[in-house]
């Protein structure tokens, strides 16, 4: 429901039905490779996290974008943690487009820019998937 809710989405006037949002690889495209460099996360631009202990993996990405569903940068602004910690991941979707997937830790959002379209994701069972202990449980 909260990914209901941090879509964006809302009433429509009469009876019209709203579909749900869709996840990340209907929405956008699926993954065909992930480039992860060194998977280093670091603190947010301003922030003082400490992010040592955590990384990014193929695994981790992939993970994000099966339960990630596409939002508005209005609600990524308002979620936007400045104690967290993000990683970056180069991606190449299977229609060859190419992008770079900024990850939150503890938020669960990320940002996928390609040229000048930034696509805003949200994953709900994310929040804090960076860590050596996150259990990839199911879609909450």
């Amino acid at each position: 429901m909260l990914a209901w809710t941090l879509t964006g989405a809302c009433a429509a006037w009469g009876s019209a039905v709203i579909p749900p949002p869709a996840h990340a690889p209907k929405a956008i495209g699926e993954l065909a490779v992930v480039h992860t460099a060194n998977g280093t996360a670091k603190s947010v631009e301003g922030g003082d996290a400490n992010c040592e202990d955590l990384s990014l993996d193929t695994r981790r990405v992939e993970y994000f974008w099966q339960h990630a569903v596409r939002s508005d940068p209005h609600n990524y602004r308002q979620s936007l943690d400045q104690g967290d910690c993000l990683a970056e991941v180069r991606i190449q979707l299977k229609n060859r487009q190419r992008g770079r997937l900024s990850l939150d830790n503890a938020t669960g959002w990320g940002v996928l820019q390609i040229g000048k379209t930034a696509y805003y994701l949200y994953c709900e069972s994310c929040e804090g998937f960076m860590a050596a202990d996150f259990g990839f449980p199911s879609a909450k």
